[in-house]
């Protein structure tokens, strides 16, 4: 709990993303890292080797814009900081740990960006308008070789339907449902305006479970997405193991690897 709390006070964070539980978050799934680390090991491996093989996609080695980079548990920062000119990591919250390590690379940079634009917005959201812009960051710059999108998708979504499910309690689970699938929606849309490789990294299912292997609940992302439930490269990330997040009871996730040359 001390390093928690040391962490929280030392965090580089504005106010409105510390109070939608964005920095809460972060230290959360570091904390849970460090208790499953082996059970992530395999879905970390199988991140950056993919990552990896997607830059053969790659004609020319100026900028790297990888979204998600999170603790950079699963980007291959080393690698990329050697291929290419720039390396831009994007994520809404940077630990300060995070930050220290990216100093030993003088060619990558840290950007905190909510890339929803959820934060810039909220405030002039209402129940009869909810619509956020389409995402037009980093899609002026000429010289973007690379982009990737690193288990980020299905949780886009996740805090700011919480933000408004207390903020407009009159919306219902159906219309938040709604509102989150266009959030992910709309992510899918800004990847593919970038005229550089791509490669995505996301959920096609997430599946609750008890400890004997019954399932409780089964969130179908590649249906709702129009993903391609038949992408060549395909994992299981055990993420939560039966106990951590409920007696008795784990989670994990599909993950794919959807590539655009």
């Amino acid at each position: 709990m001390l390093t928690e709390w040391l962490t929280w006070l030392a965090a580089d964070c504005p106010p409105p993303t510390r109070k939608l539980g964005y920095l809460r978050e972060s230290i959360a799934i570091r904390t849970r890292y460090r208790r499953c680390k082996t059970m992530w090991q395999p879905h970390l491996t199988n991140s950056r080797a993919a990552l990896l093989d997607s830059l053969q996609a790659c004609s020319s080695f100026r900028t790297a814009l990888v979204f998600g980079s999170g603790l950079l548990l699963d980007i291959p920062l080393d690698e990329l900081a050697r291929r290419f000119k720039k390396v831009y990591l994007v994520d809404i919250v940077h630990l300060p740990e995070v930050k220290r390590a990216v100093r030993h690379h003088a060619n990558v940079r840290c950007i905190d960006l909510d890339v929803t634009g959820f934060i810039e917005h909220m405030e002039a959201l209402s129940p009869e308008r909810l619509e956020l812009p389409p995402p037009k960051y980093f899609l002026d710059e000429p010289d973007i070789d690379w982009v990737a999108s690193v288990n980020l998708l299905s949780q886009l979504p996740l805090l700011p339907v919480d933000w408004l499910r207390q903020r407009f309690p009159e919306l219902s689970e159906a219309m938040l449902e709604e509102w989150g699938t266009q959030v992910m929606r709309q992510h899918l849309d800004y990847l593919a305006a970038f005229a550089a490789p791509t490669c995505l990294l996301a959920d096609m299912e997430q599946v609750i479970h008890t400890g004997n292997g019954e399932i409780i609940e089964r969130i179908d992302f590649a249906s709702r997405l129009r993903l391609d439930d038949a992408a060549p490269e395909q994992w299981r990330w055990n993420i939560a193991p039966p106990g951590e997040i409920a007696p008795d009871i784990g989670s994990f996730h599909r993950v794919a690897a959807h590539c655009r040359q």
